[in-house]
């Protein structure tokens, strides 16, 4: 998914930040585009070496019966009919956040609910900083409950006023961009309100980039793994989960047709090993949420919502 701009019932962590300090001003402009490096992610950069950083957290942690969420952001071409491209990310959000009324969260919701899904991962556009209040919060907040959802996730950029939105609505992580925060800094507003923070893949190519973006890591920061766009970049999903190891806290399963594009497709029909990636993240003892996302420019993701749980749901079993 990505970033507006993207453990769950964890103990509180102690750990601290393993990072440097520059200051960082608050407000709208400390925000990333959701989308802002979609131009450059499929050209960006050179490979780093592939890390091998990693820490014990999630090993020996029980998870909840259900592990599948449905990520929202499945839904940016809703506002459009289902067609939209993908380099105007950032009008389906402006678009979104206007056209999300509690009536249309509702309509999300049942929606979700009535494929079969008891988790949801929240787009930042569905509950935006620049409309979201505490009184807003809790009526989204009862509209999940009504339709018997557990928001897991919140997929955006990290700032105080989302991190604000996660306590409204009971969201333990944010998986997304970091923005301009110092993993320090950014440790420190997930200490004050108890949310962690994961950086999702996306220009990113190897672990090393992944672990440089939150200082290495530590109990506040980790790492969202998004399948499409490791293999979007050409990297083997994974190599970098294993490289990654503990420190996956998160996890959006999509694929895509072919490298060097994002288009994506039902899962197990492209070529971001899915399947091998949720092998691997068994492997390393994994207990956190795996979101389904595809955020498909010509066509309703609801069509394929069902065949695409059960595929995750048959390959956890």
């Amino acid at each position: 998914m990505k970033q507006n701009v993207c453990q769950n019932g964890h103990e509180p962590p102690t750990g601290e930040a393993n990072a440097s300090s520059n200051q960082n001003p608050e407000g709208p402009s400390a925000m990333i585009s959701r989308r802002r490096f979609l131009a450059t992610s499929v050209s960006a950069g050179t490979g780093l070496m592939v890390g091998t950083l990693g820490c014990s957290h999630l090993k020996n942690q029980s998870a909840p019966p259900a592990r599948v969420a449905f990520v929202t952001a499945n839904l940016v071409a809703r506002v459009s009919g289902y067609r939209f491209e993908l380099a105007h990310w950032g009008d389906q959000h402006k678009q979104t956040v206007t056209a999300t009324d509690a009536a249309a969260w509702s309509a999300i919701c049942r929606e979700i609910s009535a494929a079969g899904f008891r988790a949801v991962e929240v787009w930042e556009a569905h509950a935006a900083p620049e409309v979201m209040s505490r009184e807003r919060g809790a009526t989204w907040k009862a509209i999940l409950d009504e339709h018997g959802l557990k928001a897991i996730g919140y997929g955006g950029g990290l700032s105080r006023k989302t991190l604000e939105i996660c306590q409204w609505l009971g969201i333990p992580q944010i998986n997304g961009w970091i923005g301009d925060h110092t993993p320090e800094q950014a440790t420190q507003l997930c200490r004050e309100t108890g949310v962690r923070f994961n950086v999702e893949t996306h220009p990113q190519k190897n672990a090393a980039e992944l672990l440089k973006v939150v200082g290495g890591g530590n109990d506040w920061l980790g790492v969202c793994i998004d399948t499409g766009w490791l293999a979007t970049q050409g990297a083997s999903g994974p190599e970098v989960i294993r490289a990654c190891g503990s420190l996956v806290r998160h996890t959006h399963l999509k694929d895509v047709k072919a490298v060097g594009a994002h288009q994506t497709c039902v899962l197990g029909e492209g070529v971001a090993q899915v399947a091998g990636c949720i092998a691997a993240l068994k492997g390393l003892g994994y207990s956190g949420w795996y979101s389904w996302e595809d955020e498909p420019e010509d066509r309703n993701p609801f069509d394929s919502a069902v065949r695409n749980r059960r595929w995750i749901e048959s390959r956890l079993n």
